[in-house]
C-alpha cells in the first residue's frame, strides 16, 4: 500500500476532479484534485484529494487524505487525515481520524479522533467516539436542527477519555474527562473529571469523581 503522505505532497501525480453521479467501485487508489460524490463510491484503498465532498454514499477501506472533508450524507473509513471536516449525515472511522478542526451535526463513530484546534459536536443522534482528544477546545451541543419535542435518548455522545484545553459537554457519558476548564453540563454522567483550573458541574448530572491536578 502506498504512503498516503508522500503521495498527498506530490501534486504532479494528483489527478483530473473525480465527480461520481451513479456508482463506482475503485480496487486501486484514487488521487484526484477534488472528489465529488453524489451516488455510490466504494475505494478499495487510499484517496488523495484537495476536497472530499459526499452528498451520497461513500466508503474508503484504506487511508484518506484531505485538506477538506465535507459530509452531507455517509461516509465510511478506516483512517482519515484532513485539515477541516465538516459532517451533516453519518460518519464513521473504523481507526483513527486526524485532523485540525471537526465539526459534526448527526450521528458520529470514531474509534479515535484527535484535533489540533478545535472538536465541536452538534448531538442530533447517538454517537460514539471511544478516545477524542485536542490541545484546543471540546465543544458537544444539542443539535440547532431538533426540535425540543424530539426524544433526548437518541441524542446523547459516549466516549472512553476526553482530553482537552477547555471542555463544555451535553449529554455525554465518559469514563474520563481530563482538561484545565471544564463544564459537565446537562444529562451527563461521567466517571472521573481531571481539572486544573475550573470545574462546573449541572445539578441534573453525576459524576462519580473529582481530581484538581495541581500543575
Amino acid at each position: 500500500m502506498s504512503n498516503i503522505n508522500d503521495t498527498f505532497e506530490r501534486h504532479e501525480m494528483i489527478g483530473p476532479p473525480l465527480k461520481v453521479r451513479g456508482s463506482l467501485i475503485l480496487q486501486e487508489d484514487v488521487r484526484a484534485d477534488t472528489v465529488n460524490v453524489v451516488g455510490h463510491l466504494s475505494v478499495k484503498n487510499n484517496v488523495v484529494t484537495s476536497k472530499l465532498k459526499v452528498s451520497g454514499d461513500c466508503s474508503i477501506g484504506g487511508h484518506c487524505r484531505a485538506d477538506q472533508v465535507i459530509n452531507l450524507g455517509s461516509l465510511r473509513v478506516q483512517h482519515i487525515q484532513a485539515d477541516r471536516l465538516q459532517s451533516s449525515g453519518y460518519f464513521s472511522v473504523a481507526q483513527d481520524a486526524a485532523v485540525e478542526t471537526f465539526y459534526a451535526e448527526g450521528a458520529v463513530k470514531i474509534n479515535r479522533l484527535t484535533a489540533g484546534s478545535s472538536i465541536e459536536l452538534r448531538l442530533g443522534n447517538r454517537s460514539t467516539i471511544e478516545v477524542m482528544r485536542t490541545s484546543g477546545t471540546i465543544t458537544v451541543k444539542p443539535s440547532l436542527k431538533l426540535m425540543n419535542a424530539l426524544i433526548p435518548y437518541f441524542r446523547k455522545l459516549t466516549c472512553e477519555t476526553i482530553e482537552g484545553t477547555s471542555i463544555s459537554l451535553y449529554r455525554t457519558t465518559a469514563n474520563l474527562v481530563c482538561g484545565e476548564d471544564i463544564i459537565i453540563g446537562p444529562g451527563c454522567s461521567i466517571g472521573e473529571v481531571q481539572y486544573s483550573k475550573s470545574l462546573t458541574v449541572d445539578p441534573k448530572s453525576q459524576v462519580d469523581r473529582t481530581v484538581f491536578l495541581n500543575k
